[in-house]
């Protein structure tokens, strides 16, 4: 204790040493780091890691010379007790290869020192001696790392520190510069500049540029085709709705984005979809979007809209054999030119009661006046009604004039309503198979219509390839060949289990982990094959993992430790498919120890995992 005085001395005279020399820019400094204190290395090669945190204040004395005095709070492993918490305070003189202030990237410097340690029954002095290097990481700032031995002056305290930290060099803001106030003309008083106003003598908006903008849209209104409706520079200040491009007042689909006149054309076949008969098939614009293939007689009209479907013609699909603008099949005369309002036939004298120009003895319907071969046409779809089986709904030639309506599945659902148009099913099912389990397999192809499966429609608990309806052990993977269970294997005996037995003790010995963690090392993965193929050997065994540590620590992270340990060897059993139910594992810490804990052998020993076979 006589030495206490002396070092707070020394302490005193380092920290009034910065008035010796004021020759640098940025004198302060201060260091905060994260150290790590080893008592163990010096005295039984064993390491004893523990952990502390310093903060320090550094004054610059010379271009190459700091004075420090750093306070430092530690957990440390003290040789021949526990743990135990230390405060360090001292005075540190640093000596650098470089200016704090210069621009190099890495500073090597050297230090040395004294100061005073305060333990719970062990207050002495220590001296520390180092090295380590600064990492600028700005102009101010440095990432440090510092190792050094501290000399102390009683027995089993010398020690070994490494600290990593951060450096800051205290120094003035510098102000700001002050830019100076822009001179402007700005006429309109619109905010401006009229260097850049396109309307310098009419108040407008910034973002148009100083000119008036009545929609707010950026685009000034002598160039906004749309002055009250807000747009985009791609529109010409216009709205565009659906963003394709187009403004809407110009956009045949103002709420549909695509590219023909604004319209989409899903197939690209230059006709838009809202035009196109087949949407989603390319076709041609003779045949209304459709493709070729749907023209069955080759004449340019698809079938949905010939008027003669088997027959090819110029006149609605029709042939026209006079050329009197009038289909053959409304010709009452097709080999002789006529007229419209004779009903293809020559002008003539004869009797018309309805004066649709169809003579009454040619008039299929001579008292309703029609343009259909004298008959009407109530739907307009190129059927007489006469002929007209639906004569109120449009409908197509090919159908007696009814619309079509397609059922690939023949299920009675019609395409356009049915969920699934290619597998025949139910109306109320929404034109598919009814699937109660909805596992995909339909009720009518499905062993286990109420239990949905990924096995042809069953489940298959195990995951055996065995449906559980034929899986005598629904619940433990098997074999085919076994009805679903696993092969019987004859009980071991007496002989057999004493020497697995041994083999789970010679293998346990050899299991390795990290030191201080319950990381398995790469040798340990070799020795628990081993353990999995034990296991194999047979359905009956069971393995019981316990795990130990020596009495260095504290009792709670030791006993943790252990349990930690014997579950890295339990997953690793798991991983490789041992089943779950037959590995069970514990943690007993420092308890039952089979060595002495006072050597390091022993404390080695005591360190372990054990195998335990239970046979059922």
């Amino acid at each position: 204790m006589r030495k206490l005085p002396l070092l707070l001395t020394l302490a005193f005279c380092l920290q009034i040493l910065p008035a010796i020399s004021q020759n640098q820019a940025v004198k302060n400094a201060i260091h905060a780091k994260f150290n790590f204190i080893d008592y163990g290395l010096l005295f039984d090669n064993e390491l004893k890691m523990g952990q502390g945190f310093e903060f320090a204040y550094f004054r610059n004395v010379a271009p190459a010379l700091n004075i420090g005095v750093p306070l430092k709070l530690g957990l440390a492993k003290l040789p021949g007790s526990s743990d135990a918490n230390t405060v360090t305070a001292g005075a540190d003189i640093q000596f650098r290869l470089e200016n704090m202030k210069s621009t190099a990237k890495v500073i090597p410097f050297a230090f040395g020192g004294a100061g005073y340690v305060v333990e719970k029954s062990n207050s002495h002095a220590q001296f520390p001696f180092g090295a380590g290097l600064h990492f600028r990481v700005s102009p101010y700032a440095f990432v440090s790392l510092q190792g050094e031995f501290r000399k102390a002056l009683v027995e089993n305290r010398d020690n070994l520190q490494v600290g990593i930290g951060y450096v800051y060099m205290l120094h003035k803001s510098e102000p700001k510069p002050v830019p100076p106030a822009p001179l402007m003309n700005d006429m309109d008083k619109d905010g401006t500049p009229d260097s850049l106003d396109l309307c310098p003598t009419l108040a407008g908006s910034p973002t148009a540029l100083g000119c008036p903008d009545a929609d707010n849209d950026g685009i000034g209104d002598s160039d906004d085709h749309c002055p009250n409706d807000p747009g985009t520079i791609e529109t010409n200040g216009c709205p565009d709705y659906d963003n394709d491009g187009l403004a809407d007042k110009d956009d045949e689909c103002p709420t549909e984005a695509g590219l023909l006149n604004g319209c989409p054309d899903a197939d690209v076949d230059g006709i838009a979809d809202k035009d196109d008969k087949c949407p989603n098939e390319a076709g041609s614009p003779t045949n209304n979007g459709c493709p070729e293939s749907m023209d069955s007689d080759g004449d340019g009209f698809a079938d949905d809209v010939d008027l003669c479907p088997d027959k090819s013609g110029s006149n609605r699909g029709c042939p026209d054999s006079d050329g009197d603008g009038i289909a053959d099949n409304f010709d009452s005369c097709p080999e002789v030119a006529g007229s419209v309002n004779n009903n293809g036939c020559p002008e003539n004298k004869e009797p018309d009661a309805d004066e649709d120009g169809v003579p009454d003895k040619n008039d299929p319907c001579p008292d309703k006046a029609g343009t259909f071969g004298g008959c009407p046409d109530s739907d307009d779809d190129g059927v007489a009604d006469n002929l007209d089986q639906c004569p109120d709904i449009a409908g197509t030639a090919k159908n007696n004039g009814c619309p079509e309506i397609k059922d690939a599945d023949g299920d009675g659902v019609p395409d356009s309503q049915d969920k699934c148009p290619n597998v025949a099913g139910s109306a109320k099912n929404k034109g598919c198979p009814e699937d109660r389990d909805r596992d995909g397999v339909p009720d009518d192809q499905d062993p286990c219509p109420d239990k949905a499966g990924n096995l042809g429609g069953c489940p298959d608990s195990d995951g055996d390839s065995v449906a559980d309806h034929e899986d005598r052990c629904p619940n433990t993977a098997g074999l085919p060949s076994n009805f679903g269970c696993p092969e019987e294997k004859p009980a071991p005996e007496k002989k057999e289990i004493t020497v697995v037995r041994e083999k789970l003790a010679t293998a346990a010995r050899a299991v390795q982990f990290e030191s201080s963690k319950a990381i398995l090392k790469d040798a340990s993965y070799d020795v628990l094959d081993e353990v999995v193929a034990i296991m194999r050997q047979s359905t009956s065994y069971s393995l019981s993992i316990s795990g130990y540590t020596d009495d260095v620590g504290e009792d709670d992270e030791n006993l943790k430790l252990s349990q930690d340990r014997a579950k890295a060897c339990y997953d690793y059993l798991l991983f490789r498919g041992i089943k779950a139910e037959r590995i069970r594992f514990t943690g007993f810490g420092e308890a039952r120890p089979i060595a002495s804990n006072e050597t390091a052998e022993g404390r080695e020993q005591n360190r372990r995992v054990e195998f335990e076979l239970i046979v059922e």
